[in-house]
C-alpha cells in the first residue's frame, strides 16, 4: 500500500490520528472551544478519502481532543466572514447550480486554491462539507461518535451521518441545533437527523433550540448508548474492534442500501439542503443574527453565547427574525 492511502500518516490541524489494528482514532483538537471551521472540513475531508482507499481501516473513532468537547458547533464568526466576503444575496435555486458546477470544477487541479479567497470561499466549503458527509455515508468503514462534550450545529450534523453515536452519561454533553435562532437551516443533516428521530420530533429540537441532555438524546434515539465519562473511549474503542471485524466491501454496500433509498439521490438533496442554508446566510435576518452573537460572544467570556446565556436566543429576543 502507498504512503498516501494509510490514513494513519494524516497530519491535519484539527484532527489528531492513531491507530490501533483495525481502528482508526480521530480525536477533533481545535481549541479552545472546539468549534468546527472550514478547515476541520477540510481535514474531514482528508481523512474520508484516506479511509477509504485504506484497507486496514476497519472502524472509525471520532472523539474530541479537547477536555469536556467534542464539537462545539460552528464557528459563527466564520459564517458571518463567508457572508461579508460573498457581500450580496444569491437565491436557493442559483446555489444549487453553482454547487453542481463546483463539484465539477473541483476535480480539475488548482482550482479548489483559486477560489479560496474568492466569494465562492464558502460555498466551496459547503459543498466539501457535502461531500464528507456522503462519503461518511457510503464508507466501507464503520464511523462512531464518541461524544464528552457539546454536540452542536455542524458538530451534530457530522455526528448524525455516522453510524454508532455513543455519549458519556456527564452534564458535560449536551446536543443542540441552534440553526433556527439564527435565521438559518441545517446545512447537511437535517434529513438524516429526521430520519433517525422522526421528522416532528427534529423539528421540535430546532424549533426549541435549547440544549438537550445526554439522557434525552438517548430517549429519542439520537444516541446508542450512555457510559460513564471514563468508559466512553474504551467502549467506542471495543465496539469499533468488533465491528471493525466486518468485510469492508459489504459493510460499505449494506450502508448504501440503509442511507441511499429515497426519493432524491443523497447527493441531490444533501445539494439542496447545503444550497437552502447558504442562501439563509447570504439573506434575510441571518447576518445580523449573526452579528449579534459575534458581538455577544466578545462581550461575554468568549466561550460559545449558546453555552453561556442561551436562553435570549431560545426565547427569540436577541435579534427579530421576522423583522
Amino acid at each position: 500500500m502507498s504512503e498516501r492511502q494509510c490514513a494513519r500518516d494524516l497530519q491535519l490541524q484539527t484532527l489528531v490520528i492513531e491507530q490501533h489494528e483495525r481502528v482508526l482514532t480521530a480525536r477533533v483538537v481545535s481549541p479552545p472551544f472546539n468549534y468546527m471551521t472550514a478547515q476541520m472540513h477540510r481535514d474531514f475531508d482528508a481523512l474520508t478519502r484516506a479511509v477509504d482507499d485504506d484497507d486496514t481501516v476497519g472502524a472509525v473513532v471520532v472523539t474530541g481532543g479537547v477536555d469536556k468537547r467534542y464539537i462545539t458547533h460552528f464557528d459563527i464568526a466564520d459564517i458571518l466572514a463567508a457572508a461579508e466576503r460573498a457581500n450580496r444575496p444569491l437565491s436557493e435555486h442559483t446555489l444549487r447550480r453553482i454547487a453542481h458546477g463546483l463539484d465539477a470544477l473541483t476535480t480539475l487541479p488548482g482550482v479548489e486554491a483559486a477560489l479560496a479567497d474568492s466569494p465562492l470561499a464558502g460555498m466551496l466549503d459547503i459543498t466539501r462539507f457535502v461531500n464528507v458527509v456522503l462519503r461518511i455515508m457510503r464508507s466501507p468503514a464503520v464511523y462512531i461518535g464518541a461524544i464528552g462534550g457539546p454536540c452542536g450545529g455542524g458538530g451534530l450534523e457530522l455526528s448524525v451521518a455516522f453510524d454508532v453515536r455513543i455519549a458519556a452519561d456527564d452534564d458535560a454533553v449536551g446536543f443542540i441545533l441552534p440553526e433556527l435562532l439564527i435565521g438559518l437551516t441545517t446545512t447537511v443533516g437535517g434529513q438524516r437527523l429526521a430520519q433517525l428521530i422522526g421528522p416532528a420530533r427534529a423539528l421540535e429540537m430546532m424549533l426549541e433550540g435549547r440544549m438537550y441532555t445526554a439522557r434525552e438524546a438517548l430517549d429519542m434515539g439520537l444516541v446508542r448508548q450512555l457510559v460513564a465519562p471514563d468508559e466512553l473511549m474504551p467502549t467506542a474503542q471495543q465496539m469499533a474492534a468488533r465491528y471493525a471485524r466486518r468485510n469492508r466491501v459489504t459493510v460499505g454496500v449494506q450502508k448504501r442500501i440503509f442511507n441511499e433509498d429515497l426519493l432524491l439521490t443523497p447527493a441531490e438533496s444533501l445539494r439542496r439542503e447545503a444550497s437552502a442554508n447558504a442562501a439563509g446566510i447570504l439573506s434575510g435576518p441571518a447576518p445580523r443574527a449573526l452579528r449579534a452573537w459575534v458581538d455577544r460572544q466578545r462581550q461575554g467570556a468568549g466561550d460559545s453565547v449558546f453555552l453561556t446565556d442561551l436562553d435570549p436566543w431560545a426565547r427569540g429576543d436577541v435579534v427579530d427574525l421576522n423583522a
